[in-house]
């Protein structure tokens, strides 16, 4: 199966938040719950300047497409600078955290190796 999600069908859907996460908004691309995929999940997130997805773990691994703005990755207590064009990666179960430090929205893909994001289990 080929499934195409474009650009209108992304504008239309309603984002989500959460207080756990502070200035931290996302909406899901590609995911079983929504989209009928199989084996991975992609969403799309915003941290707002100065907000915070807070330090957390989960199983799966993560992968992290920046396409705009700038940030700080908190990765397993190590801090690195990451900024629109960058890949991250991050191994399952490794603690880590994005803030965005800058002026601009800071603004990522993410993707999971698994059928739909309700699977994943955050850990703080």
């Amino acid at each position: 199966m080929i499934f195409v999600n474009n650009l209108k069908s992304v504008s239309d859907q309603e984002w989500s938040t959460t207080e756990k996460y502070p200035g931290v908004r996302w909406k899901f691309l590609i995911d079983a719950d929504f989209a009928g995929s199989s084996g991975l999940s992609l969403g799309f997130a915003e941290i707002a300047p100065g907000g915070d997805l807070t330090l957390h773990y989960h199983s799966p691994a993560e992968i992290y497409v920046v396409t705009g703005g700038s940030g700080i990755l908190n990765k397993s207590g190590e801090l690195e600078k990451i900024k629109e064009g960058d890949v991250v990666y991050i191994a399952g179960n490794a603690k880590h955290a994005l803030k965005n430090n800058g002026k601009d929205t800071l603004k990522f893909y993410w993707i999971f190796p698994t059928d739909r994001f309700s699977e994943v289990e955050y850990f703080n």
